[in-house]
């Protein structure tokens, strides 16, 4: 029997394709990117405050180089811990027991907070580790559940809930922290994240056996030395290391291009006195920061799903880079505030959509372990030299070299040119894993439709059956569309339900003719099969279907 859309799938269907019997598992989904997204902008929020109270800027970015040192340390832990627990029943046990734990570390610092202790240096490098740590984890948790084609799919909708829980967490924070304190703050998010944890057991059995993940083996790659693990998988892997090298440089252009925002910031308020300077600063920042996370969310829910469907996750790779060489080749041409503001905005929020989406999406087709081990490491440890690195070339630069901010506008036009060249060869890998994992085959027509006669002036209904088209794509789902033969819209008395594949005829009354009808079945890559049939109507002897 063929599965009928509930309501979640027919409302998800607005944003991107799905098969019956995939809401459950997108729904859950969704909350759970959304309650973690949610819970760590509040603590994102309430951590700057906190560590430049108890010290200061410099504090600050000798905070995060000490992230990229324990995460060293945390690589290998990682990679042993999901050795344990691999052949375990249920896929979510790394997930689950991960995020467990780090709920109560954040328990921990809530109470500590609540006993008067300082503890912020030490909650804020918690945080960042807990940001890249966790993400990295869900996505390969959702990377794992789901096969190449149903993954890319639904992927977008979930990093759409994702983002909107970053935009209502960012927005909440502040009344939240006014109501109930740092560490209340603190005590709600861990409460909040016993949401997902709760809610991951099961989510493997709510996807339907065309959509899950293959049964395949692990795919370890051969033992190397307990504290290497995590590296060596993604060193023996040629995807993992571009993938790596993608972070690292992506990295440095996003952190010099907020060294240049802030630079041409600094120079316009120059001449103001320090009280209105820091209002104004204030201003701008909130202002940029929620139209960049506004137009993120409004790019993730509306075009990723799109975008993806005409040029692929190869293609969608290269949107960043190319966007990123125009901005700066702006920038240079026009160096004032205004399009710096601009260029930033559509950098980050592109970058926090359809960037961060389809970095996700390229652990689809790989092994197990590269999902969780390798993704980890990329995700956590590089993600974090990246900013050392960056903060490193911003200082050397700056005070060493003396490279003036236009300088630094054409080192990241450069830099952007060299992630174009990784994001090709990225793709051209991704491309080739994806072939190996499943060949993209077009959808077949079954069989003909019978041409249908029916009256004028009374309504009438045709189901097209389910088996018209099919598709030997495993996890692919099919958009159906309906056209005139001759290309032109259907007049008004046609009316095409896709998402259930249904006509319903209401010829005008005393009118008679044909109409030739083309029903095409297009899958998430777009291709095409198609059938015709005719509609001749006002004639009195008439067969319904």
């Amino acid at each position: 029997m063929q599965r009928r859309f509930t309501r979640t799938e027919r409302f998800f269907s607005l944003f991107t394709t799905l098969r019956a019997g995939e809401g459950l598992a997108v729904r859950r989904l969704c909350l759970q990117a959304f309650v973690i997204m949610f819970a760590y902008y509040l603590l994102k929020v309430i951590r700057e405050p906190m560590i430049l109270a108890e010290g200061s800027a410099e504090l600050k970015a000798y905070s995060t180089a000490l992230q990229a040192l324990l995460l060293m340390a945390i690589v290998p832990l990682f990679a042993a811990l999901y050795r344990r627990l691999r052949d375990r029943a249920g896929k979510h046990l790394l997930f689950r027991n991960t995020l467990l734990f780090l709920v109560a570390n954040l328990l921990l610092f809530a109470l500590a907070r609540s006993a008067g202790l300082r503890v912020a240096v030490a909650f804020y490098v918690w945080l960042g580790i807990f940001s890249v740590m966790i993400l990295a984890l869900f996505w390969a948790f959702a990377a794992d559940l789901f096969n190449l084609k149903s993954g890319q799919r639904v992927f977008p909708l979930i990093a759409a809930a994702a983002a909107l829980g970053a935009l209502l967490g960012a927005g909440l924070a502040g009344d939240l922290d006014r109501a109930l304190g740092h560490g209340g703050v603190m005590l709600f998010a861990a409460c909040l994240l016993c949401l997902p944890c709760w809610t991951a057991g099961g989510t493997e059995t709510l996807i339907p056996a065309g959509s899950a993940s293959r049964a395949s083996g692990p795919g370890d790659s051969p033992a190397a030395h307990p504290l290497l693990q995590g590296f060596a998988v993604v060193w023996r892997s040629p995807t993992l290391r571009l993938i790596a090298a993608l972070v690292i440089v992506l990295n440095l252009v996003n952190t010099n291009g907020e060294y240049i925002l802030a630079s041409f910031v600094t120079a316009h308020t120059r001449d103001m006195n320090p009280e209105a300077a820091q209002r104004w600063m204030t201003d701008f920042y909130a202002n940029y920061l929620f139209t960049t996370t506004g137009l993120g969310f409004l790019i993730q829910l509306f075009l990723v799903s799109r975008i993806y469907e005409r040029v692929g996750i190869p293609g969608a790779l290269c949107v960043l880079p190319v966007l990123m060489i125009v901005n700066y080749s702006l920038i240079a041409l026009l160096p004032v505030l205004a399009v710096v503001k601009l260029a930033l905005v559509l950098e980050n929020s592109v970058n926090y959509s359809l960037g961060t989406t389809t970095r996700h999406a390229l652990y689809l087709p790989v092994p197990r372990e590269q999902k969780y081990v390798g993704k980890h490491t990329v995700d956590t440890f590089f993600f974090r030299v990246g900013d050392v690195l960056s903060g490193g070339i911003v200082f050397v630069a700056s005070t060493v070299i003396g490279l003036g901010t236009t300088g630094f506008v054409l080192t990241n036009a450069t830099l952007s040119g060299l992630l174009l060249l990784i994001s090709v060869a990225i793709g051209r890998r991704h491309r080739d894993n994806a072939q190996r994992s499943l060949a993209n085959q077009p959808p077949v027509a079954a069989g003909d439709l019978e041409d249908l006669s029916i009256p004028a002036g009374e309504p009438t209904r045709l189901q097209i059956a389910a088996n018209t088209f099919l598709d030997p794509d495993v996890g692919d789902a099919l958009r159906y569309l309906a056209f005139a033969a001759t290309g032109e819209r259907l007049p008004g008395w046609v009316k095409f339900d896709g998402l259930n594949r249904r006509f319903d005829f209401h010829p005008p009354a005393n009118s008679a003719g044909s109409l030739r009808i083309r029903v095409v079945a297009r899958d998430f890559d777009g291709l095409e099969a198609e059938v015709c049939f005719t509609v001749t109507y006002g004639v009195s002897n008439l067969r319904r279907w």
